[in-house]
Parts: structure tokens; C-alpha cells; sequence
């Protein structure tokens, strides 16, 4: 059975305005149980908030070296990413099974600098944290550099 998902409200970044194609909810997502939290809280967030739900899964994870892709080759760490990517979002499912996901994203990048950029295309960034407090580097830099309000689900 799992734990209910703590509803912690966004930190106010001013005034973000609404985007053509309607609001957007960005959850960024490892492969962990804190990225099931996280989509879990996205997901019923934008249910509530009349919001577009999209999954950026970045690779390869944070602070491994980065490798980037040859294309026409198989490349492991990304099959891992999207690997990762397809469970998360299927135990994210099982718990709002009437949830919706409009895009998942797979990006080949520095992870904060690829959620900060994508910030700009979005409303809310939503991280999960394997800590009670959520503090470490990335998600620092990713509260201070974000171009709108992000949010970060802890544990329970």
C-alpha cells in the first residue's frame, strides 16, 4: 500500500502568465521512489488545477560523467533512462489512474541546467526529494535559477 503524497504548496515566483496551449505542470523524474512522489503529487495537482502534465527524464542521472549518444548505436544509459522513465510512470498511474500525461520527454544533458531550461516552458517544476527537508544541490539550483514556481515533494 502506499503513503499518501504530502501536498506542499509552490513558492510564489511572480507573475508567470498563461501559455498558449494552456498551463503546465513539469515533473522531473530518476527512476526513484521520489519521482513516483513526485509525478504522484503532479499529477493530482494538475487535476485540480486544470493543468498539463509533462515528464522530463534527464540522463544520465546526476552526478555521473556525461555520456552523450551516437546515434545509430545503442546506448545503455539512455535504454536505462527510458526504462526508468516507463516504470515511474506507470506506479504513478496505479495510484491516479484517471491521471494524464500529455508528453515524456527523455533529454541527454546536465541535469539542472536541462530543468532550468525547461522551466521556461512551463508554469510549475515539480522534483521529488529523498530527503524529509529536500536539500541538495540540484534542487538548490534549480529553486534559484527556475524560471517559474517549483515545487519539491519530500518523503514522508
Amino acid at each position: 500500500m502506499k503513503r499518501p503524497v504530502p501536498t506542499p504548496s509552490p513558492a510564489p515566483r511572480g507573475e508567470t502568465g498563461s501559455r498558449p496551449h494552456g498551463r503546465t505542470c513539469l515533473v522531473a523524474v530518476d527512476g526513484t521512489e521520489a519521482g513516483v512522489r513526485a509525478l504522484v503529487w503532479g499529477l493530482r495537482h494538475a487535476a485540480d488545477h486544470d493543468m498539463r502534465v509533462e515528464v522530463l527524464t534527464v540522463w544520465p542521472p546526476h552526478h555521473s560523467a556525461l555520456v552523450h549518444e551516437v546515434p545509430g548505436h545503442f546506448c545503455a544509459p539512455r535504454w536505462s533512462a527510458r526504462a526508468a522513465q516507463q516504470d515511474t510512470i506507470r506506479d504513478a498511474l496505479d495510484a491516479v489512474p484517471d491521471g494524464r500525461i500529455v508528453a515524456a520527454t527523455l533529454e541527454n544533458a546536465d541535469t539542472a541546467s536541462a530543468i532550468v531550461r525547461a522551466s521556461a516552458r512551463h508554469d510549475l517544476v515539480v522534483l521529488g526529494s529523498r530527503s524529509r527537508h529536500g536539500r541538495h544541490r540540484l534542487i538548490d539550483r534549480v529553486l534559484a535559477d527556475a524560471a517559474c514556481d517549483v515545487v519539491v515533494v519530500g518523503s514522508s
